[in-house]
Order: structure tokens, then sequence, then C-alpha cells
């Protein structure tokens, strides 16, 4: 079924640092592997650690190298009965893994794809139209990055959607 490789990473309920990466998800090393071209779908993030309104910033863009560190996170299938992701979580973003939260960024580069505003009360989402989907190749990083210091570091979420297009 085209659906069966369609996977979702949580970060859930995390204290995040200034400028958190909160999730990034690495291609295979080769074309090898199902996990060698990932394709990103809907990005979302938000807080329920304060009532404060706050104007916030993310940004999403690709890294190539000097990772941070991450807390494990293993992707869970939006298909029941689906195959386990060829990704699997680490906490370094190894080739074929993927992480939240970083507690430490690393110092590479992120080519930045886009950046948007939004309030910490409402939380933000894109959910991509199919021009517009990021496509991770062969072992090029993801990145989905808060902007900046929350006034409230507490309870915040973020999730990425994304296929292993074979």
């Amino acid at each position: 079924s085209p659906m069966a490789g369609l996977y979702s990473v949580t970060m859930a309920n995390q204290t995040v640092i200034a400028d958190s990466e909160m999730i990034i998800i690495r291609a295979a090393t080769a074309q090898s592997s199902r996990a060698s071209i990932l394709r990103i779908y809907r990005l979302a993030c938000g807080q329920s650690g304060t009532a404060t309104s706050q104007q916030l910033a993310v940004r999403w863009g690709l890294k190539a190298s000097a990772f941070g560190t991450y807390t494990s996170t293993t992707p869970a299938p939006l298909v029941v009965g689906a195959v386990a992701s060829a990704i699997t979580g680490s906490t370094s973003n190894a080739a074929s893994s993927c992480g939240t939260d970083s507690s430490a960024n690393g110092g590479g580069t992120l080519t930045v794809m886009d950046q948007r505003g939004f309030n910490n009360l409402n939380g933000f989402e894109i959910i991509f139209t199919p021009e517009e989907r990021p496509i991770v190749s062969i072992d090029l990083s993801f990145c989905f990055q808060l902007q900046g210091t929350p006034t409230t570091l507490t309870n915040w979420n973020a999730t990425l959607y994304f296929e292993e297009v074979t």
C-alpha cells in the first residue's frame, strides 16, 4: 500500500533549550536502504506550560554534519499493521536515525528552507502541499528548530510526519 511507509516522530512534554532542535531526522548513507530518501509531510509544535502569550519562530532545513545531542525517539507508523520504520532512534543523529529535544545543538550549518513566526498559545502547524514537500536525500538530515528562547521552557511538544520513499 502506498500509505504503509508513513511515520511520525513526536517530542512530547519536554523542556527545551534556546534555539532547540526539536526534531532531527537523517536519511541513510546509501541508496540500498528504504530510509535513503525521506519526504516530509507535516510539522507541528506548541506548548502547554504557560498561559502567557509570546511571539516565537520556527525554521526547518537540511544539515550535513556536526549534529547535536538528542533524546532517542523511535518513529511510529501511521498505518495500523505497517512495518516498523527503517529509521531508528538515536542520541547522535547517526545515519538512518532520528532524535528529539536537543540538549546541545550541533555546530553544523543548517541550510534553512523556510522560517515562520507563531504565537506559543496557538502553536504552529504546516501541512506541505505535494509540490512543497521537503525531500531528505542520502546522508542529509532534516531539522525542525525552535528559534529564540521561550519565556517558558517546559511542556513543549513537536511532531514531524514523513514517508520513506522507495
